[in-house]
């Protein structure tokens, strides 16, 4: 069941999407569910079907992939040495598989341990996709330097679109405005891990971007209730859980963004909405090198008030021409119109 982008028309295409998540310990995070949205958009029509990339194919699922023109992976951070499309995803997987396979706004894993080099097994994946559909499009330069390392052959066909996440789709440009006072400011912290250490960003985040509503969003909800009573005692409603929708129509809102959540700070680039990203592992960095903009390591930080948004904006639009570009031809494969 496809329940976003309701107002697009359906095309005989299907995706593959980590925002879907199978029974067990590992939580939705609906920053997955926002390249989901924003990829469809990109697009222009909606799937037919969607698949987890968190389970492997069943039989069934593979039939139905079959009778549909094109599987297209959306997101998110996949590229590793031991390339899975999905769990188990091997050759002999792509060999049932008979429409092409589509790589869109894939990136790297975001750990040096296991991004030292796709292995042989993962090229011979990747090729193969390429032999049924000329472009694979990552998002940012890092993952493309990752994957061109492996196969420098192809490099003219590994184009860098960004992720779908900061190309707007919504209609909505705020003109990256700066005030004294903002509306919404939201914070983002990853509370899977290394809580205690984000914790000062929220004392810290209303001194510098004073706001008159303040909210913390939780991508992935891990049911930390300590932290939701610390948040609201410092001021903060609390967003968590698996409603994609609730958490577009939260940055809709804001016009001013900070943490480390990347699809957050991204989604708020595609509106215009000042944001500044912290580090927490190496996709933060790449995504920072990429599109030019600064990780705020400290607060205060001189970059939160002489950063200038046009520079990040003229990166923004130049990814956005190779994503029409492979959007393009993607679109013509699925609705058969050239």
């Amino acid at each position: 069941m496809i329940e976003y982008a309701a107002h697009l028309p359906e095309a005989p295409y299907c995706v593959i999407t980590p925002f879907l998540v199978p029974p067990g310990a590992k939580k939705v995070n609906v920053g997955d569910g926002f390249i989901l949205d924003s990829a469809t958009r990109l697009i222009g029509v909606r799937p037919q079907a969607a698949f987890t990339s968190r389970a492997a194919l069943a039989d069934a699922d593979i039939e139905r992939i079959n009778s549909s023109r094109a599987l297209v992976a959306m997101g998110a951070n996949t590229l590793k040495d031991d390339f899975e499309l999905t769990t188990g995803f091997t050759a002999r997987t792509l060999a049932r598989i008979k429409v092409p396979v589509i790589l869109m706004g894939v990136g790297h894993y975001g750990l040096a341990e296991v991004t030292r080099g796709l292995t042989r097994a993962s090229q011979t994946l990747l090729r193969g996709f390429l032999e049924r559909f000329e472009l694979m499009s990552v998002r940012c330069d890092a993952s493309r330097r990752y994957v061109t390392d492996a196969l420098p052959d192809l490099a003219d066909r590994i184009v860098m679109t960004s992720c779908p996440v900061v190309h707007a789709v919504d209609g909505v440009d705020r003109g990256f405005a700066r005030k004294a006072e903002y509306d919404l400011l939201v914070v983002t912290i990853t509370d899977r891990a290394h809580v205690e250490a984000q914790l000062p960003l929220l004392q810290l985040a209303p001194r510098v971007l004073p706001a008159r509503r303040r909210v913390l969003a939780l991508h992935q909800d891990y049911g930390n209730r300590a932290l939701w009573e610390q948040a609201r005692a410092s001021g903060y409603e609390v967003v968590r859980g698996e409603r994609m929708g609730e958490f577009l129509d939260l940055y809709r809102e804001a016009d001013v963004h900070v943490g480390n959540r990347v699809h957050a700070h991204l989604k708020c680039l595609s509106l215009g909405a000042v944001s500044f990203c912290t580090p927490f592992d190496l996709r933060q960095q790449y995504f920072a090198e990429s599109l030019d903009y600064p990780l705020v390591t400290r607060i205060p930080d001189p970059a939160l008030e002489s950063y200038d948004f046009a520079r990040v904006a003229a990166r923004r639009d130049a990814a956005r021409a190779a994503m029409d570009r492979f959007t393009a031809q993607l679109r013509a494969l699925v609705t058969l119109r050239r």
